[in-house]
């Protein structure tokens, strides 16, 4: 079975509004304020937050179609350029191949993306058409996705949290928290040490939540 068409189609998100908090919070999250490491640290004027230098291109999704009507469907990263590029370039040049052959496909639209470079903003297009063809893949073969790509790799996966507030994420009860570091290769060394202190501050404050749990018979992550 061919694929019968691939299309960008603009994601309609309902709006949600946040439940009210039942307290103030203790502090600005992460994300409202920096600085956070970045590639523009080193420009004083974008450095102090992030996203006063992001780009909002807008979001996307992908939609294909096989020729019995089965459709994938795939969100996409990259915005409005990464869109042209599936709207205009690929996928014109991939309908009417075989909607299973995942690795032929991609395969192809890597070396479609030659002429402009296959990364950056290409690897976007092609990773969102990719995810809606495996989608796709599943649905007429009646398997989940991770089936087809080899099963499940493990029983449980742990989650970590993002941030610097420590303290919250142990209360919550994460045993891992990945830290925004503020600093950059263009702190120089200076940088390096106050990341090293933040990240040993956070590391102290762990072990001693883990050591107070231990003498209080708490087994397991807290909260």
């Amino acid at each position: 079975m061919n694929l019968r068409s691939i299309r960008v189609v603009k994601p309609q998100i309902p709006g949600r509004t946040p439940p009210a908090s039942p307290t103030p919070p203790r502090r600005e999250p992460w994300t409202a304020s920096g600085p956070v490491a970045c590639p523009m640290t080193r420009y004083p004027r974008y450095a102090a937050w992030r996203p006063s230098w992001l780009p909002h291109f807008g979001g996307y999704a992908v939609v294909v179609e096989a020729e019995d009507g089965t459709t994938g469907f795939a969100m996409g990263g990259g915005g409005t350029p990464a869109a042209a590029v599936i709207h205009e370039h690929l996928g014109p040049r991939l309908t009417g191949e075989p909607c299973l052959a995942t690795e032929r496909l991609y395969d192809m639209m890597v070396r479609l993306c030659m002429p402009f470079g296959a990364t950056g903003l290409a690897s976007f297009a092609t990773s969102t058409v990719d995810l809606a063809l495996w989608d796709l893949k599943g649905k007429l073969l009646g398997k989940p996705v991770y089936e087809l790509v080899g099963g499940p790799a493990h029983d449980h996966l742990d989650c970590y949290a993002t941030g610097n507030d420590t303290d919250w994420h142990l209360e919550l009860g994460f045993r891992g928290s990945k830290m925004a570091c503020p600093y950059g290769p263009a702190d120089g060394l200076d940088g390096i040490r106050k990341n090293e202190e933040l990240v040993a501050s956070r590391r102290d404050m762990a072990d001693a939540r883990l050591r107070d749990g231990v003498r209080r018979g708490v087994h397991g992550p807290p909260g």
